[in-house]
């Protein structure tokens, strides 16, 4: 009885597991999936645990050192000669070396919470564009539906008018063909969209093997995209900047301790000596020993120089940095801003044309004022037009995406779920 119960109650866990994992997820819900379960992030988040392991053995004080030594007439006569020396001795850092040693170790900390932060941004972005994709397929998709829905009503059509010799067989076939070639091309579009999902999973830290939906659509995504992309520069959200900063501070870190090494470490130590002479007679003898180091020639001197380069390289570097940013910004706003004017052309212009002239080209079929192959033309031709509106509208919502990225102002990085280290 019991495992029978076992049985459905395992079977029913597994059920509710798929009807979960097929659950639409929209953006927001996919990016902050991602956030904690995404592996590569669950890797570069050990970064840090390493860096704070540094600090701590940083700050850890040399070990003593015990020296021991006997020395004996054995080989040279044997009278009973005999001795013994036992010592201890401790090194002391000079200059505050531990806690420069330990500042050089704590900025690794930022620098990887900072590589973490940078790698969390272009997976959002990532996500981001691959939704678009998506939600652009099902555009296309629908679109063949809606027209593989009107040319089937045109096949008939044709068909009724060449049973009463209306029209002919040859103009009954291009409106087969065209409804072949619509099908064709929306099986092709489901084959992309799959892939696209597929491209998704390992993003999400989702077995390739599990059911996986998304929800929303191009025109929600789009305007979410055009309310938080872009601010001014005190809003971007750039770790990779914070990133720079640290390596010029870690440089002059570097250069503090190296400063403090030159002097070395102080060396104290306490002996104790047993001294048996020939004659019979011991002596006990204790003793205290101190090693002072002397920087005379070695000052690192050439460490320090290149400490002095590496600091002057590191500020270049953030420099530079900081300008191919300001120019990433710049370039994504100007492309978002280029679809933006393409898309409105369309759909105030371009497109109200494109369903005119079909409306018109099947009332003028239908009334018998023209052929059928100039009614698969238009048919062809509104087809070019929405797909090229869609076409804008992705290329408009990836500019934004591109922006988002560029500015770092995904809103969920803003409180990002804590990573399982262990997906």
């Amino acid at each position: 009885m019991f495992l029978r119960f076992a049985v459905v109650l395992f079977s029913l866990s597994v059920a509710f597991s798929v009807v979960r994992a097929a659950d639409p997820l929209t953006l927001d819900a996919a990016v902050q999936h991602a956030l904690a379960q995404n592996r590569d992030l669950a890797a570069a988040a050990l970064g840090a645990e390493a860096a704070r392991g540094r600090v701590e053995q940083a700050g850890l004080r040399p070990n003593p050192a015990l020296e021991a030594g006997a020395q004996t007439d054995l080989l040279t006569g044997n009278n009973g000669a005999r001795k013994f020396d036992l010592g201890l001795t401790q090194a002391i850092p000079l200059g505050n070396r531990l806690r420069e040693a330990q500042a050089v170790a704590r900025v690794g900390i930022g620098a990887a919470s900072a590589a973490l932060a940078d790698r969390r941004r272009l997976l959002a972005g990532e996500i981001t564009k691959i939704y678009v994709d998506l939600f652009a397929l099902d555009q296309e998709i629908a679109l063949r539906d809606r027209l593989i829905k009107a040319n089937s009503r045109l096949v008939e059509l044709a068909r009724s008018k060449a049973t009463i010799g209306e029209v002919s067989a040859v103009e009954v076939n291009a409106a087969a063909l065209e409804q072949v070639k619509l099908e064709q091309e929306r099986t092709n579009l489901a084959a992309e969209r799959t892939t696209r999902l597929q491209d998704l999973k390992p993003l999400l830290g989702t077995p390739p093997e599990e059911d996986l939906a998304v929800a929303g659509d191009l025109p929600g995504l789009t305007q979410a995209l055009g309310t938080n992309a872009d601010g001014e520069k005190s809003t971007w959200n750039r770790p990779d900047l914070r990133l720079a900063a640290l390596a010029v501070e870690q440089v002059e870190a570097e250069q503090r301790l190296a400063q403090v090494e030159s002097k070395g470490d102080l060396t104290v130590g306490a002996t104790y000596g047993y001294d048996r002479s020939a004659g019979g007679g011991a002596d006990h003898v204790l003793g205290a020993k101190i090693s002072i180091p002397l920087p005379v020639r070695n000052k690192n001197q050439g460490r320090l120089r290149e400490f002095r380069a590496e600091r002057t390289r590191a500020q270049r570097e953030a420099a530079a940095l900081e300008f191919r940013v300001a120019s990433e910004v710049g370039s994504a706003r100007q492309r978002a801003e280029q679809a933006r004017k393409i898309l409105e052309g369309y759909r105030a212009v371009v497109l109200p044309l494109g369903e005119a002239s079909e409306r018109a080209l099947a009332e003028a079929y239908q009334q018998g004022q023209l052929p059928l192959f100039q009614v698969i033309q238009g048919q062809q031709l509104r087809l070019a037009l929405e797909s090229g509106v869609l076409a804008a509208s992705s290329a408009y919502a990836k500019a934004l995406a591109d922006l988002q990225t560029a500015t770092g102002r995904n809103p969920q990085l803003m409180n990002p779920p804590a990573l399982n280290e262990q997906p």
